[in-house]
């Protein structure tokens, strides 16, 4: 019998009972129809499925034949705890480069965003991670109070760029800035429903870079990147 898998592009989370949907690879939200999601999450807890619903789900893309390229391990995160905006941090002079270098990848992730499609650029932003994460030095600085000090001279310098402040934007070039040192952090993606609200921040291990607590707590996360 073939065995399926949920499409790699694809993340959910449970909100009030109900599974709210991201997918990466057209760059939305959606959800299911309850029967649609009541056959999906028995497929994938190991409940047998009749075999017309399970066609259904691989003729909508939500399932896939498993293989090897299929089956990716996905980051996990701790639940926000802390909060780097919200925590004293001494104030030193920015440089000129880092405004200069600030400005370059928030425009460079801008153009990014226009050209290319948001899988892409998490693929690359990927990639870029595991290259930069294997040339650390084992004697390299990766303490708290030195990326808690980086993700605050991004924030300070992003204050000078005249582009417009969006969640998605920022956490991109933010996580950009921070690889530029070595310092390895994740894109948190969450939701809201009721109103619908879509948020993504930077954050590693239980510490945000680049949020509050209270403002992250309000959103389900449905993807780290």
């Amino acid at each position: 019998m073939t065995r399926y898998v949920l499409r790699d592009d694809l993340s959910y989370c449970r909100i009030d009972q109900r599974l709210v949907f991201l997918d990466i690879g057209s760059d939305r939200y959606f959800q299911l129809p309850r029967s649609l999601e009541q056959a999906l999450t028995a497929y994938l807890d190991g409940v047998e499925c009749a075999q017309s619903e399970i066609n259904a789900l691989v003729e909508r893309a939500l399932l896939v034949e498993r293989t090897d390229t299929a089956i990716r391990s996905r980051p996990n995160i701790e639940p926000a705890a802390r909060s780097a905006v919200e925590a004293p941090q001494p104030l030193r002079h920015l440089r000129v480069v880092e405004l200069m270098e600030v400005f370059a990848i928030v425009l460079r992730t801008r153009v990014a965003m226009k050209l290319s499609t948001l899988k892409h650029i998490l693929d690359s932003l990927t990639a870029e991670r595991h290259l930069k994460t294997a040339q650390i030095e084992p004697h390299a600085d990766m303490s708290e109070p030195r990326r808690a000090e980086a993700a605050a001279v991004f924030r300070r310098a992003r204050l000078y760029v005249p582009i417009e402040m969006r969640c998605l934007l920022d956490a991109i070039a933010m996580t950009r800035f921070l690889l530029r040192r070595r310092i390895h952090a994740h894109i948190v993606f969450g939701i809201a429903l009721d109103p619908f609200s879509a948020h993504c921040w930077v954050q590693v291990d239980d510490l945000v870079l680049n949020d509050t607590v209270g403002n992250v707590a309000s959103h389900t996360p449905i993807r780290v990147v």
